[in-house]
C-alpha cells in the first residue's frame, strides 16, 4: 500500500444545500473539511459521490493488485495479468506514481 499524500479519507458528500460538496471530517476536532465544492454542475451530485469514493477505491484497488501480482504469472496472458496492468497504471495515476 502506498503512504497517503492526499486529504485521508473518509470523504462524503454534503448535499444540503442546492450546490454539493465533498468534506472530510476532521478527526481530532469536531469539524468539517471542505475539499471540493460544485457549482451549478449539470451532473454536480454524482461527480461528487464517485470523487467521494476515491479514497476508499484506491484502498480497494491496492489491495486487488497485491492479489493479482500474487496470481498473475508474467508471460501466460491471462486476464489476470491484463487486470494487474490496469491496476497498477491507474493507481500510478491516483498517486502519482508514488508506491
Amino acid at each position: 500500500m502506498t503512504t497517503a499524500t492526499h486529504t485521508p479519507g473518509p470523504w462524503r458528500v454534503f448535499d444540503a444545500f442546492v450546490d454539493p460538496e465533498i468534506v472530510t471530517d476532521q478527526p481530532t476536532a469536531h469539524e468539517t473539511e471542505s475539499l471540493v465544492q460544485f457549482k451549478g454542475q449539470r451532473n454536480a451530485k454524482a461527480n461528487a459521490r464517485l470523487m467521494a469514493s476515491a479514497p476508499e477505491m484506491l484502498d480497494a484497488l491496492q489491495l486487488c493488485e497485491d492479489v493479482l501480482a500474487d496470481l498473475a504469472r508474467l508471460d501466460d496472458g491471462t486476464p489476470s495479468i491484463s487486470a494487474l496492468s490496469m491496476a497498477r497504471a491507474v493507481i500510478a495515476k491516483a498517486t502519482g506514481g508514488r508506491r
